[in-house]
């Protein structure tokens, strides 16, 4: 069994397609590929008022003044090939593209039909006739209720060979009436079944083998009206008076004859475009038509069992420039409420400088994805809701000031960027950052860093310290790290805590005489560092000291700030880093993580414009 789809005014039905209320209104299809404007394609209302095919716009107009008058559009043709052959490949494996609007079906690899016999042969009994009439129908329905959603008027015939099921197709319907079972067939609503080829053939009009203009005059003029009158001539006698000719119309007129179908695929192209008449300039208009391409594509999908994945938006504005917006969904689905609230969030905050005369929207289909959470892996309960409102959090405050805060490929500290948030990866982030959180110092930052005055200690000369004072056990520094390692604290902790024990037991005549104060070295292996009590001979804020020779760096001695003040019990350090010297964003800092004498526990660090304490260690 074969099953042919036909789209009678095909390109009408692609130019109406996106407004079927126009079918009960005259409406004028203009052809403008030719060198002058005809009408190719009228509504029934138009062909009333004499506005007929071969027309110029202006005789149509002349003849009904309230004629709408539609352009001929080769992309509406394109996307409604590709909707019906989509839907025809969602009901059979095996189709033909025919000719514009016409699609051929094999029925033989279907298993619901294929163990039926076929009811255009004559060993069909009248006791398969009412199951096999009732199987064919109802798969002739379900196909005839897909491209009726789609807004496609279909005629759909159904026959043991391609040429009976094409005849069926475009002569069934106009054969209603008591004949039809004389007529040997069987017309139902969504559907004409062919029960009997040969009679049916036999009473199909001359018109339906297409014969050139010369042969349908004589046809007429002979009084040969039907397909069974041409046969009953004979088709040696027929071509010795018309020619060639009557071989292609009786092989047009065969019930017999089975050929190969062109078998295709329909592509993965979901695209629905539209041209507006009038130019418009609020978004009403646009959403309108936006709600039906959603509804469209939708149902194109369904067949194929694909979801969107991406939206792509163009707008044609009237000055020639093409607004095109990609919308990528964070999760793949079909329904039309979410994709078109997104378009709905999108088109709220779009502006452009001049009306829109055409809009398109592609949907980019892939194959539901199916994921298999961990045990403590949760997915958000609406991902298209939480993307909407970023959409409209992006409205209000810009694009570049929402997203996922991502550390930036860099030494500087708190270096980071706005991503958009990666949905199909958030479940590995959050694993590694719960790791990651583990293993942090309780560093209690400062948002923003709080500014500081330091006293700064010049850097000792190279002559070691007299064997009268008592020198203080040196920490060694270790490489830059951005924050406390916990067996830094504790031996700066240890080193506050010896150094108070010493200064007690000191007796007081000792410290009133001592003239210098050990720091631990600034790099491993270095000498400390010396200089008078209580008279800092550099006081930095923001500055370096010009006294500090190659290689070493004033020591932070005293601090002054609404965190900590007094004097410092030790400092370690520095630690520098820069980075971007070779373009503007070139930056640099030197760290130290220094004691007071309450026991507080701070993070100092120099930049460019000052000194600041980044944090304090809780």
């Amino acid at each position: 069994m074969f099953a042919v789809i036909h789209l009678p005014q095909f390109p009408l039905q692609a130019a109406l397609r996106h407004e079927p209320e126009l079918w009960a209104k005259p409406v004028a299809l203009v052809d403008l590929a030719p060198g002058t404007p005809r009408v190719c394609a009228a509504t029934d209302a138009a062909r009333a008022a004499a506005a007929a095919e071969g027309l110029t716009p202006t005789q149509a107009l002349a003849r009904c003044r309230q004629i709408i008058i539609r352009r001929r559009a080769p992309s509406q043709e394109s996307a409604a090939t590709d909707a019906v052959l989509q839907c025809a490949f969602g009901y059979s494996p095996n189709i033909e593209h025919t000719s514009p609007g016409t699609v051929t079906l094999d029925l033989r690899a279907l298993a619901e039909l294929s163990e039926r016999r076929s009811p255009g042969h004559r060993e069909f009994d009248d006791a398969d006739h009412a199951e096999q009439i009732s199987a064919l129908h109802n798969w002739g329905e379900r196909l005839s209720t897909a491209l009726t959603a789609l807004n496609l008027r279909a005629r759909i015939g159904i026959g043991p060979t391609p040429n009976v099921a094409r005849h069926a197709a475009w002569w069934g319907r106009a054969e209603l009436g008591t004949r039809n079972s004389e007529l040997g067939i069987a017309v139902m609503p969504a559907a004409t079944i062919v029960r009997d080829s040969p009679s049916f053939i036999a009473s199909l009009p001359v018109a339906a083998l297409e014969p050139s203009s010369d042969v349908a005059l004589i046809l007429r003029k002979w009084g040969v009206r039907t397909v069974g009158e041409l046969l009953a001539l004979g088709q040696d006698a027929l071509a010795e008076r018309i020619g060639l000719e009557a071989l292609a119309l009786f092989a047009a007129a065969s019930a017999t004859a089975l050929r190969p179908l062109n078998l295709v695929r329909p592509t993965e192209r979901y695209e629905e475009s539209f041209d507006f008449e009038q130019e418009i300039e609020t978004i009403e208009p646009l959403l309108f038509i936006l709600r039906r391409f959603v509804d469209y594509l939708s149902q194109r999908l369904e067949p194929a069992g694909f979801v969107v994945e991406r939206l792509t938006l163009k707008l044609r504005l009237e000055s020639g420039a093409v607004v095109e917006q990609r919308l990528r969904l964070p999760q793949p689905t079909r329904r039309t409420d979410v994709l078109f609230r997104m378009l709905h969030t999108h088109l709220e905050s779009l502006r452009t400088d001049s009306p829109i005369v055409s809009v398109s929207l592609k949907a980019d289909p892939t194959q539901p994805e199916q994921k298999q959470f961990r045990l403590f892996e949760v997915a958000l309960r609406d991902p298209h809701q939480f993307q909407e409102t970023l959409a409209r959090l992006s409205a209000l405050v810009g694009a570049d000031r929402v997203g996922t805060p991502v550390r930036e490929e860099s030494h500087r500290p708190d270096a980071f960027k706005l991503v958009t948030p990666d949905f199909e990866k958030a479940s590995g982030v959050v694993g590694r950052k719960s790791a990651a959180l583990s293993r942090i110092v309780p560093l209690r930052r400062f948002r923003p860093a709080v500014k500081a005055k330091i006293e700064l200690m010049k850097p000792a000369s190279d002559n070691p310290p007299p064997s009268s004072v008592r020198t203080s056990r040196i920490v060694e520094s270790r490489r830059p790290i951005p924050v406390f390692r916990p067996e830094d604290v504790a031996e700066m902790l240890l080193f506050s805590k010896t150094a108070d024990s010493a200064r007690q037991k000191e007796p007081d005549d000792a410290k009133r005489n001592a003239k210098v104060v050990e720091f631990p070295a600034a790099h491993q292996g270095s000498k400390g560092l010396k200089t008078a009590t209580g008279s800092a001979d550099a006081a930095a804020e923001g500055r370096p000291n010009p006294g500090t020779p190659s290689g070493e760096s004033s020591r932070p001695i005293a601090i002054q700030c609404s965190v900590a003040k007094g004097k410092l019990r030790i400092a370690v350090g520095p630690w520098r880093a820069s980075g971007s010297w070779w373009d503007a964003n070139s930056w640099q800092r030197e760290e130290w993580d220094a004691a007071t004498r309450e026991g507080a526990v701070l993070r100092l660090v120099q930049r460019a414009d000052g000194w600041f304490v980044e944090g304090v260690l809780d």
